[in-house]
């Protein structure tokens, strides 16, 4: 670039409304550490800033072209009526203006959007408290399904390795010590950080192996969802860096769960949560999710520390920033160091109301919910097998795989719920004695109804449609005849759903 188009003149030029070629009047700039996009008229154009970061370089004009072109291809993946094109922007016609898209040698490339209304983000909307529940089940629904869509990363191309993990974790921390002032917990964190990263490394290994490493959004906060025709629709994925992007599955996912802990929603957490664990059934996950929250938090604390020491250059202040780099901190801290979870067990009939109730439970006390009907269709993905979904064998593999998902999920330190009827005793006890075994606390949450409500409440479901239980009034008369009482141990840990709660959400973010 030449010298008259520095930084200063090239973001002064483009601000003026005779840069652009459609009426643009009022443009306004959108500010961060690595770029500029500017809200002219019914567009908005991205614009790298010429810098050089330790994770980023951007210093020469090929490099940022080369990222304009990246980023065009990788987002139209999420939002392909959303990313247009990549546009020159060339001199103007006096020394001082430039024009979009004009003839002439470029000084330098823009990626061109459609523009949205700033209001629209979910991070506009969570502040403005318009995020709604149906908001966070749509995300959850499109996240799977792009994941799926996504070819897994080889052991070989060296993402999402222990090693790869620790050199992110390193690079991250290291900026967070240079910018951080709370440098007590900033090291305590740090400390905790890579004690979890070395104990999982075996976790991070089978993780690749298995296909859940990705080339995924890899910044997925809320500033960086919008919604469009009233779809949360992810944009601006991380482009600069394959190593990042290339990431586990569930690390994209824990950006969005971090964003919404830290926003003090953790009923929309746990509710984007248990959508995406359902309906992907990567239940393994929770093994290494706590770390990946971590790792967000610190992600975007350092972002935002980047960010507030370009602008203190300028002479702005950095107090706001580090408050809330400290608050991400301490989040951080709480993730990566959870004690073990308790576990819960549902009881009742078909119809008793039991997945309303622990849907409820899940939500307001940060817990982590798996349905028996899910995991059942999981283990045959969706077709029933020939003996049917009810059959004794059906059934035995169906609370196997829920015991291990909820011991894998207490372990990690995230209260479960299993639910389920648990009719019969012995399948009560496997789970009571797990809890015993893991040191952690049990309860049971009962619910019932009379024969007739559980008949209409299942006749209507059969009517309505689209419910995981495939349970019909011929299941629920056998339920009746097999069902084993409480006995007097399982009364003693009956548990009404709100006392529990209140002590459970306390103790897990």
């Amino acid at each position: 670039m030449e010298s008259q188009w520095d930084d200063a003149a090239l973001t002064a030029a483009l601000q003026q409304p005779d840069a652009y070629p459609h009426p643009a009047p009022a443009v306004q700039v959108i500010e961060t550490h690595i770029s500029r996009v500017f809200l002219a008229g019914g567009f908005a154009y991205k614009v790298r800033k010429p810098v050089r970061f330790d994770f980023v370089d951007f210093s020469t004009a090929q490099a940022r072209r080369d990222d304009c072109e990246t980023e065009l291809r990788l987002n139209c993946r999420f939002a392909p009526a959303l990313y247009l094109d990549v546009v020159p922007v060339v001199a103007g016609p006096t020394s001082d203006s430039v024009r979009i898209g004009g003839s002439g040698t470029p000084i330098e490339h823009a990626v061109r959007m459609r523009r949205f209304d700033q209001q629209d983000l979910l991070s506009a909307r969570i502040a403005a408290g318009r995020l709604e529940p149906g908001h966070i089940d749509a995300l959850a629904r499109s996240l799977v399904a792009f994941h799926r869509a996504q070819p897994p990363a080889a052991p070989t191309d060296g993402f999402g390795t222990p090693a790869r993990i620790d050199a992110t974790l390193a690079e991250c921390l290291g900026g967070i010590g240079r910018l951080a002032q709370a440098s007590h917990l900033a090291s305590r964190v740090a400390m905790r950080a890579r004690s979890a990263a070395t104990r999982l490394t075996g976790a991070f290994q089978a993780r690749l192996r298995n296909g859940h490493v990705r080339e995924c959004h890899g910044d997925l906060h809320l500033g960086n969802i919008v919604l469009l025709d009233g779809v949360p629709t992810p944009f601006d994925c991380l482009e600069f860096d394959p190593a990042l992007r290339w990431t586990d599955t569930i690390s994209d996912l824990a950006f969005p769960v971090m964003d919404l802990l830290h926003h003090g929603r953790q009923a929309l957490a746990y509710r984007l949560l248990n959508g995406y664990l359902e309906q992907s059934g990567d239940y393994g996950a929770l093994a290494v999710l706590p770390f990946y929250v971590a790792i967000r938090a610190l992600v975007r604390a350092r972002v935002m520390l980047e960010r507030a020491h370009q602008q203190h250059a300028a002479g702005a202040s950095m107090a706001p920033a580090q408050a809330e780099a400290g608050r991400l901190l301490a989040l951080a801290w709480r993730c990566l160091s959870r004690g073990r979870g308790p576990m819960v067990l549902m009881h009742g009939l078909s119809g008793s109301g039991k997945s309303t109730v622990a849907a409820q439970m899940s939500e307001a006390g940060s817990m982590v919910r798996v349905r028996s009907d899910a995991v059942r269709k999981g283990l045959h993905r969706g077709v029933a097998p020939a003996s049917g979904w009810y059959a004794a064998s059906e059934t035995a593999r169906t609370y196997h795989r829920l015991l291990a998902i909820c011991r894998l999920g207490c372990r990690a330190g995230f209260p479960m719920i299993a639910d389920a009827t648990f009719l019969v005793r012995a399948d009560r006890e496997r789970f009571a004695a797990q809890a015993r075994r893991l040191g952690t606390s049990f309860a049971i949450v009962t619910c019932e109804a009379s024969p007739e409500t559980l008949r209409a409440r299942i006749a209507a479901r059969a009517r309505t449609g689209g419910d995981l239980s495939d349970a019909d009034v011929d299941v629920l008369a056998w339920q009746i005849r097999i069902q084993e009482p409480l006995n007097e141990a399982e009364r003693a840990c009956i548990t009404v759903p709100g006392r529990f709660m209140e002590g459970v959400a306390a103790d897990h973010p």
